[in-house]
């Protein structure tokens, strides 16, 4: 069955292995995000554990893949032209981005589930993330938007150097080891809270991204290199996991350190789905959770409010006599559903009118993709084996971004 079957042809032509990834961390956080009945059995709680421990680290995989896709278009149009093209970046990330949002904001002022004052400024500024805010998945997203403000500027500072790859890296690395030493004078003196949300301690996550895009689109050798290493990327892989699994519930190692193992280990598993997918691409469960991916962004802005019919099954289910063993796939599974459906009715009747707008208004201008061969200051594709194209801002190929 073909999952992308019928998707507008907005959104047609992504990488399934990027969505795939998506389709990962949306996962993780509504995993986190879902109350669950307690059953008393361990094996219930085993099942649970990774929702409930890796779940909260599901935004920091989303900020490298961020950093990786969004630094990834810029970066390419330095490498084929020498220039960024920030303003035309900026009011197409504004078309992607602000539709869905706003609608999020408008819903919430109309139904009243919260005061005002808990949300509506805050978010309407794009600073909840300091301030604080009611629609509590939102903070993340202040912390991208403001990345998005922040990458193009220092790209150009960058441009006017005519700096290379390897000058690129070492900036975005001592970018990287700043915001990691800032961060940790934060935990060190008890700040949680602000290490946690606030941009400036939480954004080296996507410059880790934008490490990994330069080294994709400036330096393919590099790349080839890297992808060829299977063994070490499963490695770090298994490295991350086992940190997800020990380290996370130390909340000021793994919000000093952590953060930065993390979106090393991250940018390892890019790698290992871009170039190792393989046979696993036409498997039902690799395409389930890419479709998820497509729909990802919607599903996070809306999935909080499957907690109201969660809690209302909890409710129910007790007042039954349900067993607890009996209750819980039917509430864990309801929050899913009703998480998914809302983030897809909202994906179509939003976003995507929307990214069809943005592309007939602000066509997307980059030149085609030319081969490393005949554009050596323009790589093409450098994956080694690529099989649904040139990973892109989106999640998208070629130039449907």
């Amino acid at each position: 069955m073909n999952l992308l079957r019928g998707t507008p042809p907005a959104v047609r032509g992504r990488s399934i292995e990027l969505d795939f990834v998506r389709g990962i961390a949306i996962l993780a956080v509504m995993g986190f995000h879902f109350h669950t009945v307690h059953t008393g059995y361990a094996w219930v709680d085993i099942l649970e554990y990774p929702l409930k421990s890796f779940g909260h680290e599901g935004v920091n995989l989303f900020f490298t893949l961020s950093g990786f896709l969004v630094g990834g278009l810029l970066l390419r149009q330095y490498a084929q032209n020498g220039r960024i093209a920030a303003r035309r970046f900026i009011v197409r990330r504004i078309f992607k981005i602000w539709p869905a949002y706003y609608a999020l904001i408008l819903f919430h002022v109309v139904a009243g589930r919260h005061p005002r004052d808990t949300f509506l400024w805050q978010n309407l500024t794009h600073l909840q993330n300091y301030f604080g805010t009611s629609i509590a998945q939102t903070w993340s997203l202040a912390v991208e938007e403001h990345f998005y403000l922040f990458l193009p500027a220092l790209l150009i500072v960058l441009a006017h150097f005519r700096l290379r790859a390897n000058a690129l890296i070492g900036v975005m690395a001592v970018l990287c080891t700043l915001v990691l030493g800032a961060r940790s004078i934060a935990v060190a003196s008890g700040n949680l809270d602000a290490a946690f949300n606030y941009t400036q301690y939480r954004i080296d996550s996507l410059l880790f991204g934008v490490m990994l895009a330069t080294v994709y689109w400036m330096k393919p050798e590099v790349w080839r290199g890297i992808a060829a290493r299977k063994g070490w990327l499963v490695s770090a892989v298994l490295l991350l996991v086992a940190w997800l699994t020990l380290a996370t519930r130390h909340v000021a190692l793994d919000e000093s350190i952590g953060f930065t193992l993390q979106a090393a280990g991250f940018c390892a598993l890019l790698v290992l789905v871009l170039e190792h997918s393989g046979g696993l691409r036409a498997s039902w469960l690799y395409r389930a959770i890419a479709w998820l991916g497509v729909y990802s962004y919607g599903i996070y802005l809306w999935h909080s409010l499957a907690l109201a019919p969660g809690d209302f099954l909890i409710r129910k289910l007790a007042a039954l006599h349900v067993p607890a063993l009996a209750a819980w796939p039917v509430v864990l599974g309801a929050q899913f559903f009703v998480a998914i459906v809302l983030g897809y009715v909202t994906t179509r009747a939003i976003e995507f009118p929307f990214l069809r707008l943005r592309d007939a208004v602000f066509p997307d201008r980059r030149p085609a993709r030319a081969s490393a061969a005949s554009a050596p200051t323009a790589p093409g594709p450098v994956t080694t084996a690529p099989a649904s194209g040139t990973p892109d801002v989106d999640g998208k190929i070629g130039g449907v971004a």
